[in-house]
């Protein structure tokens, strides 16, 4: 699944880059607050973010399907 960050501007995407978030649903705009365990930006929980950055293709795969189905 494709992710759209033509909005992200240059430095967000190199700060993605180097995270090794940049092929996910992060937008580098976390918003935890609250009861909230999973970003209200991208549905992500900060454990997924963590497992992204070291997840082959098919975890990954997996991760957003997680992700998608509970949005």
């Amino acid at each position: 699944m494709k992710i759209d960050k033509s909005s992200l501007s240059e430095r967000l995407v190199e700060k993605q880059k180097m995270k090794g978030t940049y092929d996910s649903p992060c937008m580098s705009v976390c918003d935890y607050e609250g009861e909230y365990f999973e970003c209200q930006t991208c549905g992500m929980r900060k454990d997924e973010k963590q497992l992204w950055k070291v997840s082959d293709d098919r975890k990954k795969s997996e991760l957003l399907d997680a992700i998608f189905k509970r949005r």
